[in-house]
């Protein structure tokens, strides 16, 4: 999951999730203009047909004019204040910047013309602008707390008191002096944001081998390798190389000096970058009253404060510390039978030990298991679970792209269209390196549909038919989960609570917890099948299953190590530490595995950006998705009765109630810890 926080008020308007950063729509469209405004629909022509960036920039402007105009004409509307002449209008407004700043951020992602990508970063920063504008009109913000909503419906009234909780914590009741300082702070965070993801986009590094160092990796991958004059291959700090060379490549050298590129992209650049956001973002909390901004973003989320985010990482930390010993201890003994001087596991050295425990103590071979996952079958497949379970169909949508790798189609419910979505999940130049879930166009009932893009670096761009690795199919259906979310929930009245607009420390959930269908006997048989036409055998996935807890309890303690360095980044005084002092700190703290010498992971961590404290908020949401899970695992994960219980309950309402209650509804029962805690126990052998 990732976003860019555009302001505090505008941040719920839309979230780009899944596994790194990002941002987050000129004039109203209706249900058939999918692709929102002007602007987005220039944007959207095929790459080798595009408009010229500066076209498409008047498009952009004419937008923000347009929507700067909506806003003075709210601001002298005089009384008296109601739902239709102030909410609706404001409603307006946000769907319209967020529109814009959605399809804006998307382009500057994925778009291949490095001209159009600067004219999105472009755009994002107008955007982001005029929310921070509207965020800090007193006027519209006295309209709105004057506005009686006491016999208005309950999504009215959650709609209202979501809207007066982001002016506040935007510093709307501040003094005309201050609120102009806070627009400044966040347009220059808005900048750095930016380039501090760009700093990462663009740093894609290499490290030359030789074939022979390649040994112990699948021969198609080696096959797709061009031997350079030099005789080496070039191997690139991406997933769809890094992945499996981590995971099979037998030369420790070679994982060694892969990830020592990968975790230094972005350095030495974003340390100056991040330094500044830190003392901005230290500025701003100040201003709105605050000590710190980790209490700020944690204000209006679950957890409710930066205490309590740092009490829960403790208390994740305390519960995964026996499972990851038993996990590091058997790793290392694992090590000793390949070095015998070996005292302790380097973190390049994990993945490829895990493999090898794997294989030998419960017989999964991923290099065999990936012959089961073309990339073809593995999306066709995740398309069949998802209609199998919702009672939905999806179609290919006949539209424009703007590279023609990118796929795009349609749901349907019966004969009703719910929304539409692009794939575009391989890697290029110049495009997003991660996996997210990006929103295009936030859905309004009766006036727009849900619009989203799915965002990988998967194998299959050349040949449809190539593998992925396991765990690559865990990132689908995790990122799948989220298009989900933004599709069924894509349908309320309001911009603010339209798709995936519950607290943010919730959003990870539902993604999560779709990840669990990757350990279904009938799912994975149902897609999971070889070039000879042999489906996954059932007893290799009862091994996979028997593996599945292995690494938990380590994987567990090292995302608490990046949580509690997103959080303390932000909770304590950026003058009081230096970056990379902190960070050796916090991963001497937390991490089972020792730091490795010459990476700067704060330099790449694009989260800094788009999650800023809260990265914390993926362990809280899956505390919560393992439980949301255990009732499918009482029903049987293929039970439509509920799934369909689930999708109403969790899903459909979007941000229409707090996140605790849609999960009390689903439960029958707050949630807790329990089924969590079962999991790490099991991992320690305590089950």
């Amino acid at each position: 999951m990732g976003r860019r926080a555009l302001t505090l008020l505008a941040v719920s308007l839309s979230i780009l999730l899944a596994g790194c950063t990002k941002s987050e729509q000129p004039q109203a469209v209706d249900s058939n203009d999918t692709l929102g405004s002007t602007a987005a629909n220039a944007a959207l022509e095929p790459a080798q047909t595009a408009p010229s960036a500066s076209a498409w920039m008047n498009d952009c402007s004419a937008d923000i004019r347009a929507i700067e105009a909506s806003i003075a004409t709210l601001e002298t509307r005089g009384k008296p204040y109601s739902v239709a002449t102030v909410l609706e209008p404001l409603n307006r407004i946000e769907r319209q910047i967020a529109d814009g700043a959605n399809f804006a951020g998307l382009m500057e992602n994925v778009h291949p013309d490095n001209s159009v990508r600067e004219h999105g970063a472009t755009c994002t920063t107008a955007y982001a602008d005029i929310a921070t504008r509207l965020s800090l009109s007193h006027g519209i913000y006295e309209a709105v707390a004057n506005t009686d909503v006491s016999t208005a419906p309950a999504d009215t009234q959650r709609y209202h008191f979501r809207t007066l909780q982001g002016f506040k914590l935007s510093g709307v009741d501040k003094d005309e002096q201050i609120r102009a300082q806070i627009r400044n702070i966040n347009d220059q965070l808005t900048q750095l944001g930016q380039q501090f993801d760009r700093n990462i986009l663009e740093d894609v590094r290499y490290i030359e081998v030789t074939p022979e160092q390649l040994e112990g990796m699948p021969a198609d991958f080696i096959a797709a390798k061009k031997i350079e004059d030099n005789g080496k291959i070039r191997i690139s700090t991406r997933y769809v190389d890094s992945i499996p060379v981590y995971t099979y490549a037998h030369s420790d050298e070679v994982r060694r000096l892969l990830r020592q590129e990968d975790r230094s992209r972005g350095y030495p650049q974003n340390e100056k970058v991040l330094k500044s956001m830190l003392e901005l973002r230290h500025q701003l909390a100040n201003l709105l009253g605050f000590d710190n901004y980790a209490d700020l973003i944690t204000n209006d989320k679950m957890i409710g404060s930066a205490n309590n985010a740092l009490e829960f990482i403790k208390r994740i930390d305390a519960m995964a510390k026996p499972a990851a010993r038993q996990d590091t201890g058997e790793l290392l003994a694992r090590l000793k039978t390949i070095d015998p001087e070996a005292t302790q596991v380097e973190r390049w050295q994990t993945i490829y030990l895990e493999e090898m425990i794997r294989r030998e103590k419960y017989e999964v071979n991923a290099h065999e298991l990936r012959q089961y996952f073309p990339y073809n079958r593995v999306r066709d497949g995740i398309f069949s679970l998802v209609e199998h379970l919702f009672d939905v169909s999806i179609r290919p949508w006949q539209t424009e792209t703007w590279h023609p790798a990118v796929e795009s189609y349609e749901m349907y419910q019966g004969d009703q269209l719910i929304g539409r979505f692009y794939m575009d999940m391989h890697p290029r130049d110049g495009k997003y390196q991660h996996a997210a879930a990006f929103i295009n166009q936030v859905g309004i009932a009766g006036e727009q549909l849900p619009v989203s893009t799915l965002v990988c670096n998967f194998a299959g761009g050349t040949n449809p038919a190539e593998p992925l690795e396991f765990s690559e199919v865990r990132t689908f259906l995790h990122e799948f989960g989220h298009l989900l979310h933004s599709l069924f929930g894509g349908h309320q009245n309001w911009a603010l609570l339209s798709g995936i607009a519950t607290e943010w420390d919730f959003v990870e959930a539902p993604s999560q917890m779709l990840e669990e269908w990757i350990y279904d006997k009938d799912t994975l048989q149902s897609f999971a099948i070889n070039a000879d036409g042999e489906a996954i055998p059932g007893e290799l996935v009862d091994k996979l299953r028997a593996a599945r807890q292995f690494g938990e309890g380590a994987n567990t303690a090292v995302q608490m190590f990046y949580s509690a360095l997103s959080l303390e980044y932000h909770r304590l005084n950026p003058n009081s530490f230096n970056l990379v002092d902190k960070m050796l700190e916090l991963e001497a703290t937390y991490s089972p595995f020792p730091h490795q010498d010459n990476t700067y992971f704060f330099a790449n961590l694009g989260h800094l950006n788009g999650y800023s404290a809260i990265y914390y908020t993926y362990m809280w949401s899956k505390v919560i998705a393992v439980d949301l899970f255990s009732e499918f695992e009482k029903q049987g994960l293929r039970d439509k009765n509920t799934a369909r219980r689930y999708r109403d309950t969790i899903l459909a309402p979007g941000g229409a109630k707090p996140a605790a209650e849609l999960v009390a509804e689903f439960l029958g029962r707050p949630y807790s810890f329990d089924a969590f805690s079962k999991r790490l126990d099991y991992s320690s052998g305590k089950e």
